[in-house]
């Protein structure tokens, strides 16, 4: 889309505006949907193996143009290049995974009379909008899904990090047909135009609660299907045999990973009183290992966090524990240079009713709380609105299994953080969201079930014989 107007990308390691792009004005989003409504037919009718002919096409093309995809990601999202190198690698293998499924249909009933078929159909059009923490990751993944499955798409990235996802929409038009795969620019507006546009056949989401909500209910007079990928608050709990350790490098690979800016991050651990010191120091030496800075920079290991507005509300959070009487054992304080940097940070002496352990913070700020009933614990964390993901972390695999079965999310793991995998369903409850993402019940999220009779006629007893 070329857009009427453009608004600037800021580059969050200095601040300042380095590059425009173009906002979509309501009349090419009618077009772009009207596009992708005349398309799908066509699309729908090449079959799976065409299409994911062309997907696959489209993974070729991402892995070529890996370091200038990497470089535009490094320069609106903040990350370190190296990191950003691996999220377009990734984002490539994903598409190639999930470009292998295919939903068949089914015979459910096979009886002399009739037969009874369970059949798959593609929804139509998919309003795709995608968040600024992963944003050519998890737009790749929303493509690939509805592609795959007969669906044409139209895709927003997110304003504060639309380029990398634009230069892979003009990788596309060499590789689908017209109208098949469409992005479009654009902020708030242009997504609530979305979330209301009648042209849809189903909306999917990945960002704030609050957002989700918002497009949830704009969306609600079409009762259409949605997919809603929010936020999480997500714990890990270390039960007394279980290993430090791996529990602190886990959580710092998750909730320093990208500034902690990463949905299903370990954003609060739960240790045993005894244990509260011995993980604060371990995983307070793994935050004062990184090194923060340009993403460009060399031995960079931690960028800026994305945006104005997410620092603001990591600082807040910070300041808010200081003064209820958090003790910052790593951490504590932002960087004296241009852009939105933040010191990894570890709290301790805090407990369930601060801000920092019962809201999301999206941020590289981790809490340590102490406890000593773990039954305590999970009525604790289910008592809380959000369900994305939670581990536990144990030499017994059984009791952690039984624990984590009582844990109300939709991911629970033992002895690892945040799972992910493209050919694992992640079910999305509570105010975490709705529906299912990744492998084939993610797939049969873009489509519709139609259960097809049919009577059969009486055999030819005379002519049998």
């Amino acid at each position: 889309m070329t857009g009427a107007a453009f608004e600037e990308v800021i580059d969050p390691s200095t601040a300042e505006a380095f590059e425009l792009y173009p906002v979509a004005t309501a009349d090419e989003l009618d077009r772009a949907v009207g596009a992708a409504r005349k398309a799908q037919p066509g699309w729908a009718a090449l079959g799976w193996d065409a299409r994911a002919q062309c997907l696959e096409q489209l993974a070729d093309a991402i892995d070529a143009q890996t370091d200038w995809l990497a470089t535009l990601h490094t320069m609106e999202q903040g990350m370190p290049f190296s990191q950003s190198l691996l999220y377009v690698s990734v984002a490539a293998r994903r598409i190639r995974a999930m470009a292998r499924y295919r939903i068949a249909d089914r015979i459910l009933i096979d009886a002399q009379d009739r037969r009874v078929t369970e059949r798959w159909h593609p929804l139509g059009v998919i309003a795709a909008i995608a968040p600024w923490n992963g944003p050519l990751l998890l737009g790749m993944m929303k493509v690939v899904t509805a592609l795959i499955c007969g669906n044409t798409i139209v895709l927003k990235p997110s304003e504060l990090t639309p380029l990398s996802t634009l230069e892979i929409g003009r990788l596309g038009l060499d590789l689908f047909p017209a109208g098949v795969f469409n992005v479009v620019g654009g902020g708030r507006e242009t997504g609530a135009a979305m979330a209301a546009h009648p042209g849809f056949d189903k909306i999917s989401f990945t960002g704030s609660t609050a957002t989700g909500l918002a497009i949830a209910r704009a969306s609600a007079q079409f009762l259409r299907p949605m997919t809603l990928e929010l936020g999480g608050n997500d714990a890990a709990i270390l039960l007394p045999d279980g290993s430090a350790d791996a529990l602190v490098a886990a959580a710092a690979g998750t909730g320093f990973h990208n500034n902690g800016q990463f949905c299903a991050a370990v954003k609060r651990i739960y240790a045993p009183a005894s244990m509260v010191d011995e993980v604060a120091g371990k995983l307070a030496a793994l935050a004062n290992g990184f090194v923060l800075g340009n993403g460009f920079e060399p031995g960079v290991t931690m960028g800026p966090i994305q945006n104005r507005a997410q620092f603001d509300k990591v600082r807040a959070f910070v300041a808010d524990a200081k003064a209820v009487g958090g003790c910052a054992v790593a951490g504590g304080a932002t960087l004296d240079r241009p852009g939105y940097f933040m010191q990894p940070t570890v709290f301790t002496q805090l407990t369930d009713g601060h801000r920092l352990v019962d809201e999301e913070q999206f941020g590289p700020v981790i809490p340590i709380v102490s406890y000593d009933d773990v039954d305590t614990v999970i009525s604790r964390i289910n008592a809380g609105p959000y369900g994305l993901t939670g581990s536990i972390w144990t030499a017994d695999l059984d009791h952690g299994e039984a624990i984590a079965a009582r844990i109300a999310v939709g991911s629970a793991a033992i002895n690892r953080h945040a799972a992910f995998d493209a050919v694992v369903p992640f079910p999305l409850i509570k105010q975490s969201g709705m529906g299912i993402d990744y492998a084939e019940e993610g797939l049969k999220g873009t489509m519709r079930m139609q259960v097809m009779t049919t009577t059969l006629p009486p055999p030819d007893i005379e002519g049998a014989a």
